[in-house]
């Protein structure tokens, strides 16, 4: 079992491929399905593998095309599309093998963008949508449902299942949810009963923030990179749920369909402290639209990931 952010994300090179070192492991989903994250953190870490020294990573593209299991490795195959003096792409075909027929599944269709670093004629970054606590005022998430239980706020059943289906992450790195977010606020969705401080804006206009940082070293920048696409990653599937007080078992599906992935400099470093802000913009047919952005502790935007993802009604209710 891995047990580091560094080990989570990474690959081993075949001979055109690369393969996960561990298996994927389940977050938000009780069924033997892997965290989205891995598949876009690996594509990530394979491109980086294959990418000219001195081009960093700028965007990165995919589309979801089948959810991937936690029973075997996966396989990243990364393509050069372009090379050029300033850029170069790849195709990454993100896939596993099915044990018993050994035929491979392709799971993800990614396209990685590299840039080489140039002068920047103008600098400038938008804010948050709101002003949040800094990380030192926040309360790690284990603090958090220590004191929620012994206010009564939640019960020892709804700590079990909010680490049975969140835990991986608080193992690889620390999340401080701020007390201005609806996710501090109704634990991630969990208390879906519970009346948060934005009830009464619109939902485009409720928003969800914490502070984040790894627990172990990420030494390289393609691991960085890996591991902020595994990060920014988590949320944005289910957050429409969060913010409008449903939660997984209001829904017959909630997951990911696609994500874009764009970062704005090439020095992130997950050792520090970056706050994240999530937002939804638009839900309908069945589908959501939701944003991810992430700031370092200077004020600087850094990173942002949006995802459109399936929200479909449970069949009891579609018959209605």
């Amino acid at each position: 079992m891995a047990t580091t952010l560094a080990k989570h994300i990474s690959v081993q090179k075949g001979e055109d491929h690369y393969v996960s070192t561990y298996l994927p492991q389940r977050m938000g989903n009780s069924a033997p399905i892997g965290y989205g994250g891995y598949a876009i953190s690996l594509a990530i870490h394979a491109a980086y593998k294959e990418a000219p020294e001195g081009f960093h990573l700028h965007s990165a593209f995919g589309h979801y095309l089948r959810a991937t299991s936690t029973e075997t490795n996966i396989i990243c195959r990364p393509v050069q599309l372009r090379k050029t003096k300033s850029f170069a792409t790849y195709r990454v075909e993100v896939e596993q093998k099915i044990e018993s027929t050994g035929e491979s599944r392709l799971c993800m269709v990614v396209l990685a963008d590299f840039h080489k670093d140039e002068p920047a004629l103008l600098n400038y970054s938008a804010p948050p949508t709101r002003s949040y606590s800094h990380w030192q005022h926040c309360v790690p998430w284990d603090q958090m449902l220590v004191d929620d239980m012994k206010t009564g706020k939640m019960t020892e059943q709804h700590s079990k299942m909010f680490t049975k289906l969140f835990g991986l992450s608080r193992n690889l790195y620390e999340g401080r949810p701020c007390p201005e977010g609806i996710t501090s606020q109704n634990l991630m969705g969990l208390l879906k009963s519970v009346k948060s401080n934005q009830d009464d804006l619109p939902v485009t206009k409720k928003s969800s923030a914490d502070w984040l940082r790894v627990k172990h070293p990420l030494p390289t920048e393609g691991e960085q990179m890996a591991g902020l696409g595994f990060m920014m990653d988590g949320l944005l599937s289910f957050l429409p749920l969060v913010h409008n007080h449903l939660f997984f078992d209001d829904v017959d599906a909630c997951s990911s369909l696609d994500f874009a992935l764009r970062i704005y400099s090439p020095c992130i470093k997950l050792d520090d402290w970056h706050l994240r802000e999530v937002t939804s913009s638009r839900a309908g047919h069945g589908r959501t639209y939701s944003e991810s952005k992430l700031w370092d502790e200077k004020g600087n935007l850094v990173a942002c990931m949006s995802q459109q993802s399936i929200l479909r009604v449970p069949s009891n209710k579609a018959k209605i």
